[in-house]
Formats: C-alpha cells, sequence, structure tokens
C-alpha cells in the first residue's frame, strides 16, 4: 500500500535490538491519530518533555533503526519461530511420519489436508469429494479449505502429514507476528508488542487447538492484519481508503478460507464494537464520527465488493452446493452449550476422564491440555489492574471492554437462566458458532491490553528510573505469561505419535481400482475416525464410508440410520457390543446396501493402538460374517469382504445370501471362546446356521 503522508509508521521503529531501553522514546498517542476513539482528548498525563517527545503522533520516534523496520520484524519473527521450534521439537526429526495424533479429529484434518492437493492433481472440484460419506459425498466449503490448498506443494512431495506438522509450527509464530505488527502502532517500547504477540501467538486456545488438530482455530494471523485495516479506515488514515479497502477484502477471503467460525467472531464483534461507538457518538451529538464514518464508506464497499466476487461461488457452494449442510452444524447437541465458565479462565485444565478417553479411541495423547479458555490468574490481575490504572487510555480501555464482552458471550448458553449468548444462538451463521471459541477475540484483546499496559509500565517507571523502567516492565510481562508457561509445561514440546495404517491400506488399498466403497473396521461413524487417516495414506483411491465433523451426526444418517447406529456401537468399546438381533443384521445389511459398499476391511494386527482397533477382531468378524451370511478370506494381515453388494442383495432381490440366525448367547460363545480368532469366529458363527 502507497501511503498518503512522508512520515514513517512509528510502529516499525525501534531502538537497539527490539527497541532497546538506551533510547528516548515517544509518548504512545493516545489522541485522534493514534486511538480506536477518534475523538478522544490527547491523553494530559503523556509526556511533553522535548527529549521523549518527538512532534506529533504519528511522527517517527527516535532510534538508530527508524530507517530499518525489516529488522525489527525480522528478530520479533526469528524469536517467535525459535518458540514454535521448541514446541513443536518432538516432529523435527520426523516431520513427514509422527504429528500429535493420526486419529480423532487429527485423522479428519489429515482428510482436510489431503483432498484439495488431490483434486488440483486429477483436475477435480476441492469444494465437493465423492470419497467421504458415500453416497452423498461432503460439502468442502466450511472445511478450512485454504489449509489444504496453500500447503498442497508440500503434501504433493511429502504426503499430509508432513503439512499438518508445516502448519503446527508456522501457525504460532505468523499469528504472533502478525499482532507485533499490529501493536507497533500503539506502543512506545518494542518489547511490549513483543510480550503482546506472544501471548497471542502462543495462547492456551492457541497451543491447545493445535494439540487437538483444529488448526483453523491455530492460525490466526488474518485476525490482526484485519484490525490493523479497520483501525486504519477509521482511525489513523495513514494509506489509501481504496487501497485498505481492497486489503481488507482480502483478508475477510483468507479467513473464510481458514475459518469461517472466526471470520463469523471477527464480523460480530466488529459490528457490536461500531454500533456501540455509534450509540455513543449519537448520546453526544459528535458529528466527528458520522464524518469518519462517512469518510470510510467507499473502502468499506471496496471490501465487500472484493470479498463478494472472490467469496460468491464459495458461498453458493456453501449455502446451496452438492452435500451442504441444512439447520444447525451440529443439531444432535443444545446450541451454546459448549462454552467456557468462570473457573476455566482461572485454572481451568481438560478433564482426566476426557483425557483418558481421548487417549483411548482418539484424540491428544499428552498430558492434560488447559482448556481453551484458560487465562491464568497473572495475566487476569495484570490486565484488569492496567485497565483500571490507565483507564484513559482509549486504546486500552476499547479493547479492555470488548474483551469483556467477549468474556460473558463465550459463557454460552447457562442452563436455568438467562445468559447474553442466548441473543443469538437463533441467528443464521451464529447459531453454529460454539461459545468456547469466543476465546479468539478475549485473547486478541487480552494480547493487546497486556502490551499497553506494560508499554505504560515502561513509561511510568522511565519518568522516574530510565535504569529500572526495563526491569519493571519486563517483571509485569513475567507475571502475567508465567502461569500460562506453568499450564502449558508439561505438554512443552507437544507428545506426537507415529500415524500409522493397517497393512491392508498401504499394500492392498493403494492399488484399488474402479469405483470401490469400502467400510473399515472400526467404521468413522462418530467414535474411532482413524480410518480417515487411512484412506488419505493410501492415496484416496477408494470411497469410504462414514467420516468426521458434523456430516457425520446421527440424524443427518438418512435411511440408513438403524445400521449406522449399530455399527457406530459397535466400532467403539464403550457399553454393551450390539448382539447379532435379526433386527441389527437387517439394519447393517440395508446400510451395507445404500451406501453401495463393496468392500468390508477388519484388520487383524494386535499391535494396533487402542485408537486403531474398535472392539476385539472375533467380534467385529463374527458380527459382518453374521449379518453377509459368508465367512471373509485373509489378505494383507486383515479379514476381507468383497462384492458386498451381492451379499446383501436381498434387499433387492433373492440371490443374495441371508443372515445367519443365531442366538446372542451362542454368539457370544463364539468370539469370546479361549483363544477366539478371526478364523474361528467367522467359522463358528457360519456354524450355528
Amino acid at each position: 500500500m502507497t501511503p498518503q503522508v512522508s512520515p514513517a509508521d512509528p510502529g516499525t521503529s525501534s531502538a537497539g535490538v527490539l527497541g532497546g531501553t538506551d533510547a528516548p522514546e515517544a509518548p504512545r498517542p493516545t489522541g485522534p491519530t493514534g486511538s480506536m476513539d477518534p475523538t478522544a482528548p490527547m491523553d494530559p498525563t503523556a509526556p511533553t518533555d522535548p527529549t521523549t517527545a518527538t512532534g506529533p503522533a504519528g511522527a517517527d520516534r527516535t532510534g538508530p533503526s527508524r530507517n530499518r523496520p525489516w529488522r525489527t520484524y525480522l528478530l520479533a519473527g526469528a524469536g517467535y519461530f525459535v518458540v514454535s521450534l521448541v514446541l513443536w521439537a518432538h516432529v523435527l526429526a520426523h516431520p513427514a511420519t509422527v504429528t500429535t495424533c493420526g486419529c480423532g479429529d487429527g485423522a479428519l484434518t489429515l482428510w482436510v489436508i489431503k483432498w484439495p492437493a488431490y483434486a488440483l492433481s486429477h483436475g477435480l472440484n476441492p469444494f465437493y469429494s465423492a470419497k467421504l460419506f458415500v453416497p452423498k459425498g461432503i460439502n468442502m466449503a466450511p472445511n478450512s479449505l485454504g489449509l489444504g490448498l496453500a500447503a498442497a506443494p508440500v503434501t504433493w512431495l511429502f504426503g499430509p502429514v508432513a503439512s499438518l506438522n508445516v502448519i503446527d509450527v508456522v501457525s504460532p509464530a505468523i499469528s504472533a507476528l502478525a499482532m507485533f505488527w499490529l501493536l507497533r502502532r500503539w506502543v512506545t517500547w518494542a518489547p511490549s508488542a513483543l510480550v503482546g504477540g506472544l501471548l497471542f501467538g502462543f495462547s492456551p486456545f492457541v497451543v491447545v487447538s493445535l494439540a487437538l488438530a483444529h488448526p483453523n482455530f491455530g492460525l490466526l494471523a488474518p485476525v490482526p492484519l484485519i484490525i490493523g485495516c479497520l483501525d486504519d479506515l477509521f482511525v489513523r488514515h495513514r494509506f489509501r481508503p481504496l487501497r485498505v479497502g481492497v486489503v481488507l477484502g482480502l483478508l475477510v477471503v483468507v479467513e473464510f478460507f481458514v475459518s469461517v467460525e472466526v471470520l463469523s467472531l471477527v464480523s460480530l464483534f466488529a459490528v457490536l464494537a461500531a454500533l456501540a461507538l455509534g450509540g455513543w457518538a449519537l448520546a453526544r451529538r459528535d458529528r466527528a464520527v458520522g464524518r469518519t464514518v462517512l469518510a470510510a464508506v467507499p473502502a468499506v464497499a471496496a471490501a465487500a465488493g472484493v470479498a463478494l466476487v472472490l467469496l460468491a461461488y464459495p458461498l453458493w457452494f456453501f449455502f446451496a452446493g452438492p452435500a451442504h449442510l441444512t439447520g444447525r452444524a451440529w443439531p444432535d447437541s443444545p446450541a451454546g452449550t459448549v462454552a467456557n465458565t468462570w473457573g476455566a479462565f482461572l485454572n481451568g485444565f481438560i478433564s482426566a476422564p476426557l483425557t483418558g478417553i481421548m487417549h483411548l479411541f482418539g484424540g491428544y495423547q499428552g498430558p492434560a491440555l488447559p482448556l481453551l479458555g484458560y487465562l491464568g490468574g497473572g495475566l487476569i490481575v495484570v490486565v484488569v489492574v492496567g485497565a483500571v490504572v490507565w483507564h484513559r487510555d482509549p486504546v486500552l480501555r476499547g479493547f479492555a471492554l470488548v474483551g469483556l464482552v467477549a468474556v460473558v458471550l463465550s459463557l454460552g448458553v447457562v442452563p436455568g437462566s438467562w445468559s447474553p449468548w442466548r441473543l443469538f444462538v437463533h441467528l443464521p451463521v451464529l447459531n453454529n458458532v460454539v461459545p468456547v471459541n469466543i476465546s479468539v477475540i478475549v485473547d486478541t484483546c487480552a494480547a493487546i491490553v497486556l502490551a499497553l499496559v506494560v508499554d505504560n509500565v515502561h513509561r511510568a517507571v522511565g519518568r522516574r528510573s530510565r535504569a529500572w523502567r526495563g526491569p519493571v516492565a519486563g517483571g509485569v510481562a513475567a507475571v502475567a505469561l508465567v502461569p500460562i508457561v506453568v499450564a502449558l509445561w508439561p505438554n512443552i514440546p507437544m507428545t506426537v505419535r507415529a500415524v500409522r495404517s493397517p497393512v491392508w491400506f498401504t499394500r492392498t488399498a493403494p492399488h484399488l481400482s474402479g469405483d470401490q466403497v469400502v467400510l473399515p473396521y472400526p467404521a468413522a461413524l462418530g467414535g474411532i475416525q482413524s480410518s480417515m487417516a487411512w484412506q488419505t495414506r493410501a492415496g484416496l483411491t477408494f470411497s469410504m464410508v462414514g467420516g468426521g465433523g458434523p456430516g457425520i451426526t446421527p440424524s443427518r444418517a438418512g435411511p440408513e440410520t438403524p445400521g449406522f447406529m449399530v455399527l457406530s456401537r459397535a466400532s467403539v468399546s464403550l457399553g454393551p457390543a450390539p448382539a447379532p438381533t435379526a433386527a441389527n443384521l437387517d439394519a447393517i445389511r440395508a446400510a451395507l446396501a445404500g451406501w453401495g459398499v463393496t468392500t468390508v476391511v477388519v484388520p487383524d494386527q494386535p499391535g494396533l493402538p487402542s485408537y486403531d482397533r474398535g472392539r476385539p477382531v472375533p467380534y467385529a468378524v463374527g458380527l459382518f460374517t453374521a449379518a453377509l451370511g459368508r465367512p471373509p478370506v485373509r489378505q494383507s494381515s486383515a479379514w476381507i469382504w468383497t462384492s458386498v453388494g451381492t451379499s446383501v442383495g436381498a434387499s433387492v432381490g433373492a440371490s443374495a445370501a441371508p443372515p445367519v440366525s443365531i442366538t446372542p448367547a451362542a454368539f457370544s460363545a463364539c468370539v469370546q471362546a479361549p483363544g477366539a480368532s478371526g478364523a474361528t469366529a467367522a467359522t463358528c458363527v457360519l456354524g450355528a446356521r
């Protein structure tokens, strides 16, 4: 962007290395050109000593590197990248084969990364895939398509595991650097911006999201950039408005392809802030705000135009394209109930039972993680006390208020009482927001307020002792950040596991041809989801029953719902295993016919981790043998039924083998006998005819 004015950006200067303490500083601008409040007066507490002031707000700061802003950003970026490398040190030795886990949501994420690369290399539409959720397929518009598109070159060369690891390593660093860039316009001491960026890029929300294989919530770099554009349009006016509007529109497009939910939240809070400022201006009859808004209208229109043109097709696909979701994303769960609690902000960790379930059935395999909304007592104290002490600072005050609103809304729908989020649970798009994810806004505001508080402490102490201003400000930053480091410490570096596939999916599946539809066991029907990772590593050579994300909810299973429910319970070792009753076997056969399944695969490898295995092999083989009425064959360490459509043809014709009529007691004797195996279970079940 080309600036309209000649002075260099005050946020791009630094003294020494990242703004050392020996160079004179300018007062942080808090008036019309430096605040989010365009009508705020200049801060009367700002120093006016000519040795510390450098002219009007927005002019150059004194410092030996004022003409080399790239050095500041290079050093900050390098520092953040080193922190990220420490966090992900365990993936560095084997980046193409290990990650947090190729299970649970990690399996879905690997699939989402793999599909765009596969689609581009095969001339397919990346917005739709028939490889999951047969026969409907999956609409990719809501599924962070941008991550897979950006990582496609890495995927082509090294595979989706390497791409996920690259995203995990890069996301915190560039998110932190983006926040550092934003903060440099509001602070006079560069290390205070460094602290704010560190909190934003490596917050518990970001780190835990990446640990849980949710990179759409770990890559937050567009958020500070969007705020920076809005700040320039409505406050600073340093660049040509139309160009800022175009950049803003492009950032909206980028965020759409990274996370529709984060974009929705940023848009919601931008609207709420605009309404609040508009109401305040009307109450004061302040015409300056109105003139500012009118001047920004062309730029906002340009942003909207760019976004609408570039997102016209993706938005149509999102709402009306093949396999699009109707209604709420998670219709089987009450809206607004996955939320923060007051205790989560202070001392919240994922419970031991939930951590154990993730270890067994798919999820992060390391020690218990902090909750997504965790802030820590130190940060809360620093932010609250700083907001009170420097309440006349309009930028600090504004983001503190927005953060407070975000905290309240992130509490979601509180059972038995009214809560503010109830205002939004029935609105389109917003009814799909998971309130705990409002922590994105909470952390954004917390990072900005923390940086401003540290900067204010540095300036205040500097008036009395130049020697102590750095240590004291650094001490305040430590009070805020140390509790977060302590909470994350058991998981630094992050725990990783090798992504393994059963032998059949590495030897046989890559050579499948034609329109093969595979039902792997355990089935990815809302429980164990590892088979999606197996499919990606096999090269997506077959279509698969089930999948992950909102599309796997039982209410979307259609006519195959009875079979869906039986196979879902049969695939996870929780609760009683479904018995081979006539109703259950008929439901399985009808589902296999409806899905068009050609092959059923039950891996038989005792060495597989629990999140890859489901119930014991004899049970799975016995259940499918009873349903299909014929035995499997052994192939590549797995039990296989091929030509399944012929086996279940009884639903559409009379030529198929009937299911085996066997009592639950006899079935249990077959599959639970001492030394039972897949072969003995199949023989025993068929012998009960």
